[in-house]
C-alpha cells in the first residue's frame, strides 16, 4: 500500500478546482464523479448521487474507490471523516490525484 501523492490541504496547488468545488455543491458531485470515472471506469451516476444522497458516506464510498484503484492506505472511517470535516478538500485531493496518476 501507498499513501496519497497529492497532500489533502493541497488544494491551492489547483486554485480553480478549489474554488468552484468550495462555493458549487454540484460542482462538488461532478469533480468527484469525474475522478471515479477517470480512476475506475465506472458510470458516473451513482458517483453523482451517491454523494448528494448519503453525504460524506458516498463521497467516502467513492473515496475508497479511488484508493483501491491505486492501492493507497485508509479506511472507510478514515475517509468518511476526511469528507465530513473537509469535503471540498477531499475531493480536491482525489481529483488532483487521479490527474496526476493517468498522466504518467
Amino acid at each position: 500500500m501507498v499513501q496519497w501523492e497529492e497532500p489533502l490541504f493541497g488544494c491551492f496547488r489547483d486554485c480553480c478546482t478549489c474554488i468552484i468545488v468550495w462555493f458549487c455543491p454540484l460542482a462538488y458531485c461532478i469533480y468527484q464523479g469525474i475522478s471515479v470515472k477517470k480512476a475506475t471506469g465506472e458510470s458516473c451516476f451513482g458517483a453523482y448521487c451517491c454523494p448528494i444522497v448519503l453525504c460524506c458516506i458516498g463521497a467516502a464510498i467513492n473515496r475508497g474507490k479511488i484508493r483501491d484503484r491505486y492501492l493507497i492506505n485508509g479506511s472507510f472511517v478514515g475517509d468518511c471523516f476526511y469528507h465530513f470535516c473537509c469535503g471540498p478538500c477531499a475531493v480536491c485531493q482525489e481529483y488532483r490525484e487521479v490527474n496526476v496518476r493517468e498522466s504518467r
